[in-house]
């Protein structure tokens, strides 16, 4: 499956995309926001990357590699589905996620790939209700937030870090 924009691609992900993620992932400037903030290990990654092939197997959608030119690897937007408990909501959600690689940054892709995600998400039916969670230090990351319509749900702590819920429900 391939998303089209005015100038990226993003791919379903499949096994071709393990290295790439495993190098952008080592990174700390691209990870100081994701999960502990600590560039991730080959196991960590090989296990992150297994389970997005899962959801995709059960669940016909999952993470998709963001591709500014034909080959290349410039990031990631990531959907999963949540239970009411994993969504800290109180009702199941679909997460969405997104990286793109340090080289991109500042020329709107990450607001691009997760529109066009978002739409897509929509449009097959994947998700009634979309979840953010990011932290508020991340003003890039806030920024795409405000700019795809998410509303402010709540903060929490894990970790040390306050992280903030934005949800999105599919457009009547």
């Amino acid at each position: 499956m391939l998303i089209t924009t005015e100038r990226l691609t993003l791919h379903a992900w499949s096994e071709d995309f393990f290295d790439d993620l495993f190098a952008m992932a080592q990174f700390p400037e691209t990870v100081r926001y994701v999960g502990t903030g600590e560039p991730w290990t080959r196991e960590y990654t090989l296990a992150k990357h297994q389970a997005t092939l899962t959801h995709w197997a059960e669940h016909g959608f999952g993470w998709f590699a963001v591709s500014t030119a034909p080959g290349s690897f410039d990031g990631v937007v990531s959907l999963v589905r949540r239970s009411a408990t994993e969504s800290g909501l109180g009702f199941p959600a679909v997460e969405m996620g997104w990286w793109i690689a340090a080289s991109g940054w500042g020329r709107g892709y990450a607001t691009e790939a997760t529109t066009a995600v978002r739409d897509k998400a929509f449009e097959a039916g994947w998700a009634d209700r979309l979840l953010a969670v990011y932290e508020p230090a991340n003003k890039a990351s806030a920024r795409v937030v405000e700019k795809l319509g998410f509303t402010p749900h709540s903060k929490f702590t894990l970790d040390g870090r306050v992280e903030q819920r934005a949800v999105l429900n599919r457009p009547s």
